[in-house]
Formats: C-alpha cells, structure tokens, sequence
C-alpha cells in the first residue's frame, strides 16, 4: 500500500456511495463520461468497500466545490449619518442656549462658565461616534 493514507483503508457506508454514484451523474451530465464508463464507475462504486475505493473512482475527474458559507446577518439599525446629524444638531442647539444664558445670568462673561470646552468637545462627538462604529465593523 505504497503511497496511501491511512483513511484511504477507512470502510464506507452507503451514503458515501450514494454520494459518489450521484457525484458521478453530474460529470455524466456535463459530458466528462461516457455512458459505459459511468455504468462501470457507478457499479464500483455500489460495491466499494473502503475510501481507497471510491477516491480511485473520481481521481480523474474535478471535484465539486463546496458551497459557500452564508453571509452574516446583518442587524438593521438607523442609518449612521442620519443617527449622527440628530445627536449633532441637538447638542449644538443645547450648547448655543448655555454659550448666550451667563449673559442672562447677571455675570456677563461666558468664559467665567466654562461653556467654551463644552463647545470644543462636542465637535469631537460625531468622530468618536464614527471611529467607534468603524472599529465595530472591522471587528465583523
């Protein structure tokens, strides 16, 4: 048994005949064989008692692919520019009314408040909210 591995000693069950038999049909289909020869390959394979058998059976000819994984589910959400230009604008109109109410308060100097960072940091909000949403798909 030069050059074989050991699976190749492995019995068979009739569905992995069955499977090869119908592997066989399809080659017969797209004209890989002729009629006699799937007869002959088909009886073997129907008396194939071991891996080595059925592995000879279909040497000579292309092996089917495997279908492909299914995608991955994606979960439906808000769509992110839209998410993004709310969040934006709402902060934006609540940080206007802080940046004016110091005048209202009697105290006159915004700065005295410490509004101005609020302000600073906010711009910083949409990046972090895109940075984070893109370190999440990467992830996927």
């Amino acid at each position: 048994m030069t050059g074989s591995t050991p699976a190749s000693g492995l019995r068979v069950s009739d569905a992995e005949r069955d499977a090869v038999a119908a592997e066989l049909a399809e080659h017969l289909r797209v004209g890989r064989l002729e009629l006699d020869e799937f007869d002959e390959r088909v009886g073997r394979a129907i008396g194939a008692r071991t891996r080595g058998d059925l592995d000879r059976l279909l040497a000579d000819l292309p092996r089917a692919l495997p279908p492909p994984p299914p995608a991955p589910a994606r979960r439906p959400g808000p769509p992110f520019l839209l998410l993004a230009i709310l969040i934006f604008a709402a902060g934006t109109a609540i940080l206007g009314g802080l940046s004016h109410a110091p005048a209202t308060w009697g105290h006159g100097d915004w700065h005295q408040h410490a509004v101005w960072p609020f302000w600073l940091l906010w711009w910083l909000v949409p990046l972090a909210i895109l940075a984070a949403r893109r370190l999440r798909s990467s992830r996927r």
